[in-house]
């Protein structure tokens, strides 16, 4: 099947690695990996982890058709959706903050913050109960990555952080990166998520009497705002790298399709170059032809990916 990949069990266990790092007490996998990839289970690496690290949840939900026909991946989504609801039913009221991300995302503490928990901290003093995170996705960098067929693959011994660390936009992301976001939420507050969304929340559900007696407007109960609901200072708080697994069959003609003056842009580059000193100068290329297209988070190179692959390599 086109797109299929079979990195998954060395991205989970790089993955569960870095968020533990940066402060995540525990992972509840949710695994339907049979679905999506020639592996069977994720069992050979969460067997690693203590029960007060990982919980696996086995996940043999058939995905229903959700999309067109004729796509890769008809349905692949359901099954996500059906997931994260059990997941914030089941667990959620164990836990104080909790979010439902995919094992290509990364929460990336940024600025001065150590780990995540210097973050949530912070938000929930000054009122914060949700914290959205942009998305947007990250190429494949030419020079983390080797020839394979008609297009390139991450070379084997990297890690991801490194191959992708590589992002279609500089920091802070536009606006309209909100429409992917992912939301690390206080359990308590949210009642129903849905992947992008907090649908339910305190705030939400407060009735017309109490909103009038807290001299309250109440069209504005009708959605969370600041300081409830924020976004992320990408620069001095946290930002989300969106790692998403690129094949040969995605470069395919990567030489011509990254080229400054390939007249069909819509057709996409995904191996990535890097802006020289991370500045945007539109059109500007290297002089083989191969335009820069994207941005490497500093914080990755300097700090967290040396402190990953120090971590990666005690477990070898």
């Amino acid at each position: 099947e086109r797109g299929a990949t079979t990195d998954t069990l060395q991205r989970l266990e790089e993955w569960l690695e870095f968020h533990f790092m940066v402060g995540v007490d525990h992972v509840f996998v949710y695994d339907n990996s049979g679905a999506h990839t020639n592996e069977t289970s994720l069992a050979p690496v969460l067997d690693k982890y203590s029960p007060s690290k990982v919980t696996r949840v086995d996940w043999p939900s058939v995905p229903c058709n959700n999309n067109i026909p004729a796509h890769d991946n008809t349905g692949e989504r359901s099954s996500q959706y059906a997931a994260e609801n059990s997941c914030r039913t089941r667990y959620a009221p164990y836990t104080e903050w909790i979010a439902s991300i995919d094992s290509d995302e990364y929460l990336v503490p940024m600025g001065k913050h150590e780990s995540l928990k210097d973050v949530v901290r912070k938000a929930e003093e000054r009122g914060t109960n949700i914290l959205s995170f942009r998305s947007t996705r990250a190429k494949l960098r030419e020079d983390c990555s080797e020839k394979h067929g008609r297009g390139r693959i991450k070379i084997k011994d990297l890690t991801f952080l490194e191959a992708y660390n590589c992002d279609s936009s500089p920091i802070p992301k536009p606006s309209w990166a909100e429409r992917a976001r992912k939301q690390l939420y206080r359990s308590e507050h949210v009642l129903y998520h849905f992947v992008h969304y907090s649908t339910v929340t305190l705030n939400t559900i407060i009735s017309y009497k109490e909103t009038i007696a807290k001299n309250q407007r109440w069209w504005s109960m009708a959605s969370e705002g600041i300081p409830s609901q924020v976004t992320t200072d990408e620069e001095n708080e946290a930002m989300m790298l969106h790692t998403k697994t690129t094949d040969s069959d995605d470069t395919a003609g990567w030489k011509k399709r990254c080229s400054f003056d390939f007249d069909k842009k819509w057709r996409g580059c995904l191996v990535g170059f890097p802006h020289p000193n991370n500045e945007l100068v539109e059109g500007a290329h290297r002089e083989d032809g191969m335009e820069y297209n994207c941005f490497p988070v500093e914080r990755l190179t300097n700090h967290w990916i040396p402190e990953l692959k120090k971590i990666l390599s005690k477990k070898k």
